[in-house]
């Protein structure tokens, strides 16, 4: 199999004389050879400092309540726990990271449930590492990287979910926070959190 960072290429910001500040991340990936190779070529990135470089979601939680984190790099197909249900936990952090989805399959159905997961972007892993830390460095910036949804998903939108639930997927997607949208469809804030994951069951496609 060819290893996916073998299409990386990282190219580091002019710095002058003006001092870098450095975007911490979490690489989570379960593939050893994936994962040593995201840490080794995102470190030889000027402004990344990446912290830590784990296999599962379970220990990337461990770690982002322990460090300061500015981005999470998440594989979405994880042993255990996806990376989807990581999203979800590590924006229920104080200080929450930006999360960027990283996967084979970026289309589709999964393009919405990362909606749901409230991750700020998704990137192939068949792009260029230009592309990868460029979309690290925007949702670093507060910027959304995710892709525009094709009109078969819309149909398969309103199949799968209610009303009220394309309510709740139109906010998410327009960037509302969770607890603003609970005020604005006068929902409790525990029935939100249960309509999101019931949500994110349902709307998660196939690993890729």
């Amino acid at each position: 199999m060819t290893s996916i960072v073998s299409n990386l290429v990282t190219p580091q910001p002019e710095i002058g004389d003006v001092a870098v500040v450095r975007k911490r991340l979490l690489v989570v990936d379960d593939h050893p050879a994936v994962r040593a190779g995201l840490r080794e070529l995102l470190s030889d990135v000027v402004d990344f400092d990446v912290v830590a470089a784990v296999e599962s979601a379970e220990a990337a939680m461990t770690v982002a309540e322990q460090e300061p984190l500015d981005v999470a790099v998440v594989d979405y197909q994880l042993r255990g726990r996806n990376g989807l249900w990581l999203s979800r936990k590590l924006k229920r952090l104080p200080d929450p990271p930006a999360v960027l989805i990283y996967s084979a399959y970026t289309d589709g159905v999964l393009a919405a449930a990362v909606v749901v997961a409230e991750a700020d972007g998704i990137v192939s892993k068949g792009r260029l590492g230009s592309d990868l830390a460029a979309a690290i460095r925007a949702v670093a910036a507060g910027h959304r990287r995710l892709p525009m949804l094709p009109p078969r998903l819309a149909e398969t939108l309103r199949r799968r979910l209610d009303p009220q639930e394309q309510a709740i997927f139109g906010l998410l997607l327009a960037g509302i926070e969770p607890r603003e949208i609970a005020t604005t469809l006068g929902l409790p804030a525990a029935e939100l959190e249960s309509r999101l994951w019931e949500m994110l069951r349902r709307l998660e496609a196939p690993p890729g």
